[in-house]
Parts: C-alpha cells; sequence; structure tokens
C-alpha cells in the first residue's frame, strides 16, 4: 500500500481552523434563565459535607462554537458527578435544567425514540420468551 501526502500543509489562507488553540472571547451572560446553578457536594456519597455552588451556561443549540459545546458537556459531568447523579432518570431530570430551545426539545424527542424503541425490543422479547415457556411439555414447568 502506497500513502502519499498533500502538499498544502495548511499554509493557505482560506482554510478555518476548527478548534484554535487560543480561546475565543466569551460573551457575558445576562439572563438568569440562561445559566444553569446547582450545589455540588465536595463528596457526592455525603450530603452533610462542604457545598459548593457550581453556575455555567445552559446550551440553546442556536450557535454554540465547538468550544463552548465542549466546555458545557465538561460542566454536565461536573455537575453529575457533583450531585451524585448516577442513574438515567437523575440525569434526564438534571438535562431539563442544562438545556433550552433546540437543544432540549432534540433531547426530549430523541430520549422519546430511543425509549420506544427499548420498549418495543423489551415487549418482542417477551412475546419469544412466553412462546418458548408455552412449547415446554407440562410436566417441566411444574404443573
Amino acid at each position: 500500500m502506497r500513502i502519499t501526502a498533500t502538499k498544502d500543509f495548511g499554509n493557505s489562507k482560506n482554510n478555518k481552523i476548527v478548534l484554535p488553540l487560543v480561546p475565543e472571547p466569551t460573551e457575558t451572560v445576562t439572563k438568569k434563565e440562561d445559566i444553569a446553578t446547582v450545589d455540588l457536594c465536595s463528596d457526592p456519597t455525603d450530603a452533610n459535607l462542604t457545598k459548593v455552588r457550581f453556575t455555567f451556561k445552559v446550551l440553546t443549540g442556536t450557535a454554540e462554537t465547538p468550544r463552548e459545546l465542549i466546555e458545557w458537556r465538561k460542566n454536565v459531568e461536573h455537575a453529575f458527578t457533583g450531585l451524585n447523579c448516577t442513574t438515567g432518570l437523575l440525569q434526564h431530570q438534571m438535562m431539563q435544567q442544562f438545556c433550552r430551545g433546540t437543544t432540549l426539545s432534540t433531547y426530549n424527542s430523541n430520549v422519546t425514540q430511543l425509549y420506544r424503541n427499548g420498549k418495543t425490543s423489551d415487549i418482542a422479547n417477551a412475546q419469544r420468551v412466553v412462546g418458548l415457556v408455552n412449547l415446554l411439555p407440562v410436566c417441566s414447568r411444574g404443573l
């Protein structure tokens, strides 16, 4: 196999860097509904220990840059850890606070679709198992 490299090493003026190394200036959030605030525990398993207030910008889905998306994802993981949100239900409830606008509606529709797909799969598996049980002789079913 022959591997060749392109002669353009990113020196042209037309290439725009997807995620520049220098952080872009951030905008100041002025509305209270555009931020999420949670009280995180220093030890998530013990609610009596020191709590720290953690505030970050919610995701709206309108014009976030790749850097903002990465930062938001890190903030959400930090909040899940500090709140000891280890189950899907708790994380789902928190996502309702961490998202707004198109991001929230897209998230909710995808969660609903995943739920429906899982429920359909569970029903099909249960019907298959019931069908297999009905094929067993009566004496092996304990009747």
